[in-house]
């Protein structure tokens, strides 16, 4: 005997009649597009012009792909779902394809991107590459450009960026890997600062300079982390004339921090890298002025450090058990 499914569902509060909800795959072009935003309720989100331009952006170069995310109207044929989708077809002037529900309870709006979001890093990883949400910011500010409003992290967010963000990671993954065995990687370190280790390691093994501090990349590097977070290091002593920089900067963000000003904005990473461009190169500053111009090179085109001989003999230090 076999078991027919009911048409209704329900939920705690709600009836649902499946039989009237209404599925489709729809190609929409900007025309339909603006048609079907007529059907806006009142109601609904503020528009973000950022966000419909960068849809739009991906919507032009073909990498906006179909998904489960449908465009959804009510029982009475309002939109409650996609108005930033729609409104980006008509900003690009693409056809796009979308699923598309109708008929669904008004009352499931308010329930609409209540789901947690993969973030950048479960994308990347989900597609092959496995990356930790701190790698990925560090890159994100790695390669952020100093002119800009906005820090790398918010920056480069956006799924046109995964690509970019996982080509650049696999070039510099070993030393990845070997800050994280060595517990570099836990939120103690700010991205911030963790970013510009990761500008000072690449700098040091691709460029042919020497300079007076005389130390390996990777060294100088973590150096550099355990100054900026501790204000001290247990692995290297600190010399006055070459190894300042970080402190300055130490004293700058926490100066910041008890005027209780933001830390994690342009500004401040442009006094990190302005700092860990003059540890890299030995230099001992009084003050630090933040610039808009990255002194270091630009950390897209620099090779892969994977192949790099590393002389650190540095291992993890056991924590004192009380």
């Amino acid at each position: 005997m076999t078991q027919t499914l009911s048409k209704f569902f329900e939920y705690k509060d709600l009836k649902l009649n499946l039989d009237l909800i209404d599925f489709q795959i729809e190609l929409i072009s900007p025309e339909k597009a603006k048609n079907y935003l007529t059907c806006n309720f009142k109601n609904n989100r503020i528009v973000k012009k950022m966000w419909i331009k960068e849809l739009a952006t991906l919507m032009r170069k073909k990498e906006f792909y179909l998904s489960w995310d449908c465009l959804c109207f009510n029982e009475s044929g309002i939109l409650i779902n996609g108005q930033h989708r729609l409104h980006a077809v008509i900003e690009a002037n693409e056809t796009v394809a979308f699923c598309v529900v109708r008929n669904m309870p008004h009352k499931v709006a308010k329930l609409l991107d209540n789901g947690k979001k993969r973030t950048q890093s479960e994308r990347i990883t989900v597609g092959g590459i496995l990356m930790k949400q701190k790698e990925c910011s560090m890159v994100k500010n790695a390669i952020c450009k100093l002119n800009t409003p906005y820090a790398g992290t918010y920056l480069y967010g956006n799924s046109r960026y995964d690509k970019l963000i996982s080509e650049i990671y696999k070039k510099h993954q070993k030393y990845f890997q070997k800050l994280d065995s060595l517990g570099y990687l836990s939120s103690g370190y700010t991205t911030f600062f963790s970013a510009v280790a990761l500008k000072i390691y690449v700098e040091l093994c691709t460029s042919r300079k020497t300079y007076n501090h005389q130390m390996s990349p990777f060294d100088r590097s973590v150096f550099w982390l355990d100054l900026c977070r501790n204000g001290y290091s247990q692995r290297f002593q600190t010399n006055n004339s070459t190894d300042l920089a970080p402190l300055v900067l130490r004293k700058i963000i926490l100066e910041k921090k008890e005027k209780k000003e933001a830390t994690w904005e342009i500004d401040t990473l442009r006094l990190c890298v302005k700092a860990g461009y003059q540890f890299l190169k030995g230099e001992s500053p009084k003050r630090i002025q933040k610039i808009e111009i990255d002194p270091f090179t630009d950390f897209q085109i620099l090779k892969s450090t994977n192949d790099y001989y590393n002389h650190s003999n540095i291992i993890k230090i056991k924590k004192d058990e009380h």
